[in-house]
């Protein structure tokens, strides 16, 4: 059967969910009885490993989230444990568009909607005490957009002082490239040079006042000159480079877009590759997410979704990322996106929305590793994707990603010297489920827990992923 793979119809997702479906519920014995002359050989490459930072894993929060009692809390256990399930080290990147409309007001009343957050030092408490239980730090953005700079000063006193080693960067605005466009805070137009020019007066009045504190710029919606030009002018100003990303907008996102890669994104990343190299400055994707405006119903949240989130970070971890942050939550628009890897029902009860299962993913292959291999090219077809990660130079783990819609494939992991694997499987009754995916045999249960249910034990050096899956292989320690 011959399909093109950029115009499928809603009849052909349907249909080829289905028969999916039958693929992945074939026994894990048949899926093992492999044809060698179909086998792509999984190699490393010459050249160095890229190192991934242990905080690599991030989730992005709206502002409103740190004013909304009880949500960043110790006491909410459910969202607690779903965060320290994605690994002992992470980033929460508080800001978005909400930071725009955001005000610090150490005893005023708090407030959390999408153009009035009010930020109490009760709100800031609250949110360490919950960072120091996950063990993560934050990125926290001050209002560049609305406020004042004396105001700004205040704020990142206080969030320094409240949040102490766990924050690890401040921001200094929120897509600032949009300002004079679809963000009208500034007079069109509104260039990278009036900008710099006022992020140089707000980062030396807020450096002056705390000595200590890192930046993290210039936080830009889609530019990626000004991420590299912002790299230029660094001098020891900024330590971390930040941009967003996402793969569209919510009303022209489909389900194909995120089962091929986007080679737009390709080119963002070896860009800000070279900006790092050049200007010893790591660069973060601090807000990214499937598409923008809360995502698109029924993608976002199916296991589309899912096994795009564990791609994408793996490409961009073996590009060099410094990280990403996965936006989740309540959104600008005032409802929760359904891209959200970390879900709520609106009353505070947070589950693990189905994008998490693709983090999930990649927190078990990023565990014990710090490097990411360069791998020789095992196919040129754009549904197959494998990753090895490691530690010390040696290999410990190999992700495989199969986003072709109906077709099974194997590998050989025979020349990566893995002496004994177990095999935990990424899968779903259909590539549009939104519900029922499962990573190791097991969902996330309600007080948001995992524990693998099925491993299986790899027999000899090949593998079998089935159409629309991924599988994660991990070295027996």
């Amino acid at each position: 059967m011959v399909m093109d793979r950029t115009t499928l119809t809603r009849r052909d997702f349907a249909g080829i969910a289905l028969k999916v479906s039958a693929a992945m519920a074939l026994p894990s014995q048949l899926l093992n009885a492999v044809d060698a002359g179909d086998v792509r050989k999984i190699r490393l490459a010459g050249g160095s490993p890229v190192e991934v930072p242990a905080n690599f894993t991030g989730l992005g929060y709206e502002m409103l989230s740190v004013s909304t009692p009880g949500l960043l809390s110790t006491s909410n256990r459910r969202c607690l444990e779903l965060i320290k399930g994605l690994g002992p080290e992470g980033v929460l990147r508080v800001g978005g568009i909400v930071a725009n409309y955001t005000s610090y007001k150490p005893d005023g009343v708090i407030a959390y909607y999408p153009k009035r957050t009010v930020i109490t030092r009760a709100s800031l408490e609250q949110f360490a005490e919950f960072l120091h239980a996950t063990g993560w730090t934050a990125i926290w953005s001050v209002n560049f957009a609305q406020g004042s700079l004396e105001q700004a000063i205040d704020e990142a006193r206080a969030v320094s002082a409240v949040l102490g080693p766990h924050l690890l960067a401040l921001e200094i605005g929120n897509e600032v490239d949009n300002y004079g466009k679809s963000q009208p805070f500034r007079t069109p137009p509104y260039k990278y040079a009036t900008y710099r020019k006022e992020f140089e007066l707000w980062h030396a009045a807020i450096a002056r006042a705390v000595p200590a504190v890192r930046f993290a710029a210039p936080d830009t919606a889609s530019s990626v000159d000004w991420v590299e030009r912002m790299a230029q002018d660094a001098r020891g100003q900024v330590q971390l480079l930040t941009t967003h990303y996402y793969r569209n907008a919510q009303a022209r996102g489909s389900a194909e877009q995120l089962m091929l890669p986007d080679p737009r994104l390709k080119k963002i990343a070896q860009r800000l590759q070279i900006a790092a190299h050049q200007s010893g400055v790591p660069w973060r994707m601090c807000e990214m997410n499937s598409f923008s405006g809360g995502g698109r119903p029924g993608v976002s949240d199916s296991f589309v979704g899912v096994v795009w989130t564990l791609n994408v970070m793996l490409f961009l971890a073996q590009l060099g990322c410094a990280g990403v942050n996965m936006e989740t939550g309540m959104n600008q628009l005032g409802f929760i996106s359904s891209y959200s890897p970390v879900q709520d029902n609106g009353t505070g009860l947070n589950t693990a929305g189905v994008p998490y299962y693709g983090m999930l993913a990649f927190a078990t292959a990023l565990a014990g590793c710090h490097q990411m291999f360069p791998l020789e090219a095992a196919s040129d077809d754009p549904s197959f994707a494998a990753y090895v990660l490691g530690s010390d130079g040696s290999p410990h783990n190999v992700v495989v990603v199969n986003t072709d819609p109906l077709m099974e494939t194997h590998v050989s992991v025979a020349d990566l010297g893995l002496p004994r694997a177990s095999l935990l499987r990424l899968l779903a009754p259909s590539l549009s489920s939104t519900q029922n995916v499962t990573f190791g045999g097991a969902e996330v249960d309600t007080s948001g827990h995992w524990q693998p249910t099925t491993k299986e034990r790899v027999r000899g050096t090949q593998i079998s992923v089935p159409a629309m899956s991924a599988a994660v292989l991990i070295r027996d320690r």
